[in-house]
């Protein structure tokens, strides 16, 4: 059962619907590979994955969770070490992305002081909002709970808030009664 208090857990509720017929796929911020190990256990038979992270760390850890499940299926992963606005602009060469998805913030585990901005993120969306398929959708993981997580946060819906109505739909999800500032979710959709 998802638990509907989880921004993590509670987007594979769409991630699941999207799974079901998606042939590009896009992790802009792979970090230890869990999220990519979840699309990879749903992705159907010729899906491409991509993994992007800047931390070279990350990529190896992501590679090395997937390995036992792409030996059976019939899914191709290219990893991408980078930045996710240059890697999706400059690497994915596909013009219809299915499914994105970030989970901003630092890598857990890994240095802090390495963390996703605002700027780029927002950079990375004006990139890749054009590939969008017609029923793709984008999902962000945001994580308020830190000082620079609430910036991150502020400066990202603002940039949300102002996406042409009549081309996309914007939903935020967040739970109302848990402490601590916990990882909200946003979401964009082509109309």
């Amino acid at each position: 059962m998802i638990n509907i208090n989880n921004a993590v857990q509670f987007q594979h509720l769409l991630w699941d619907r999207i799974m079901q017929e998606a042939h590009v796929v896009v992790d802009a911020t792979c970090g230890n590979g869990h999220d990519l190990l979840y699309l990879a256990e749903h992705a159907n038979d010729g899906c491409h994955l991509y993994g992007i992270d800047i931390q070279s760390d990350a990529i190896a850890k992501s590679q090395e969770l997937l390995r036992h499940t792409l030996k059976d299926r019939r899914i191709s992963i290219t990893f991408i070490q980078g930045s996710h606005e240059l890697a999706i602009e400059e690497q994915i060469s596909e013009d219809s992305i299915d499914l994105l998805i970030f989970n901003l913030g630092y890598l857990p585990g890994g240095n802090h002081s390495i963390i996703t901005t605002c700027e780029k993120t927002i950079q990375a969306l004006e990139n890749a909002i054009p590939k969008l398929s017609k029923q793709g959708i984008i999902t962000l993981v945001v994580y308020p709970g830190t000082a620079s997580g609430k910036n991150e946060q502020l400066c990202l819906e603002e940039f949300l808030s102002g996406l042409d109505q009549s081309k996309h739909n914007v939903c935020h999800w967040k739970p109302l009664n848990q402490r601590n500032n916990p990882p909200e979710l946003y979401m964009i959709q082509v109309r």
